[in-house]
């Protein structure tokens, strides 16, 4: 039998099936609705002030922005969204998504956004 840490990717974390869920916090995988919301209910993913404040200004600000928000609205980006988030080698595929002009568009928005709300924090 193949050892835990080289499954846990694949499958889940306590029962080794195939996973449906992902805790969003820590991308720990889980097989079941119920053993996702027992650890969701544990896991405690520290996050630092920088963080917590590039992430409420981004929310913030973001759907203040038209542009962003037409994009967000293209099928090819938000496939494009959901294979990055799921993908195991996201180096790869970020390399990959940086030549996709639509995918290049979304992300210089998004940093224009976090860097004009930068700026205008104390």
């Amino acid at each position: 039998m193949a050892s835990l840490s080289c499954c846990t990717a694949l499958c889940c974390v306590i029962c080794l099936e195939k996973p449906k869920y992902r805790c969003p916090t820590c991308r720990v995988p889980h097989c079941s609705l119920p053993r996702f919301q027992k650890h969701k209910e544990q896991c405690k993913r520290a996050t630092g002030p920088v963080e917590k404040k590039i992430r409420s200004a981004l929310t913030a600000k973001s759907w203040e922005s038209a542009v962003l928000r037409s994009l967000m609205l293209n099928p090819l980006l938000r496939q494009l969204m959901v294979d990055l988030d799921q993908v195991d080698d996201k180096a790869n595929l970020m390399q990959a998504c940086m030549q996709e002009p639509l995918f290049v568009e979304f992300v210089d928005c998004s940093l224009s956004i976090v860097e004009l709300s930068q700026n205008t924090d104390p």
